[in-house]
């Protein structure tokens, strides 16, 4: 398999959208925030994606495509915050797909979720990978470490650390590429569990009089 790298375009969503959904189908924190795998909720996500897309300076989609298919088999969304500034205000989390106490615990999940992340990571200038997955058909295929590969390297020469809320899935991927544990996270809301670690990997090159450093 050849995979090739390159920059998440709008009429991407579509398909990218239904390999995302695929990936994380069991995991209750997607569920939770961006509903169940429908035609209605996959066109919610994409108008979110796409206004990011426009809207959002630090936004930064990337995509690996199969190129003996043409079919994109993993992609990644970076938050690229080489300069902090407060970030604009996105209003009040409404889970309106749910109803009664599911719609409670998913906006209850995703407040303690973001809580944890601007503890950690609002305030400084850092890369955050904010999503990454791969189709479950071509998992184990190398495509989540030529991602992780792709924005570490890219943190460095920010000289900025790069942070990511990894998965029970995703959590020895983010290890081998030097990410180191910050806070496990473990909490039932309603019948959904979150569960994720906060990881944190300090920029491997560092400036000074005059000349980069890098530290191996």
């Amino acid at each position: 398999m050849h995979l090739v790298l390159s920059r998440v375009q709008e009429d991407d969503f579509d398909e990218l959208l239904e390999v995302q959904f695929r990936a994380f189908a069991h995991l209750d924190m997607h569920t939770a925030i961006m509903g169940k795998n429908t035609l209605e909720m996959r066109a919610l996500a994409k108008e979110k994606f796409v206004k990011d897309m426009r809207e959002d300076p630090t936004d930064c989609w990337m995509k690996l495509v199969d190129t003996a298919t043409g079919k994109i088999v993993s992609a990644a969304q970076w938050k690229i915050y080489s300069t902090w500034a407060p970030l604009a205000s996105h209003g009040e989390f409404k889970a309106d797909w749910f109803e009664g106490k599911e719609r409670e615990a998913a906006e209850e999940m995703f407040t303690k979720f973001m809580t944890i992340r601007s503890g950690h990571m609002y305030g400084h200038s850092h890369v955050l990978l904010y999503i990454l997955f791969t189709d479950p058909n071509f998992q184990r295929c190398g495509a989540g470490s030529i991602h992780v590969k792709w924005g570490t390297e890219l943190a460095d020469r920010l000289l900025v650390p790069c942070w990511v809320e990894g998965s029970p899935d995703g959590y020895h991927l983010y290890e081998e590429n030097g990410f180191k544990d910050v806070q496990y996270v473990n909490e039932k809301f309603g019948d959904w569990l979150l569960e994720y670690t906060v990881m944190k990997r300090e920029s491997k090159t560092q400036y000074e009089a005059g000349r980069s450093i890098v530290f191996t």
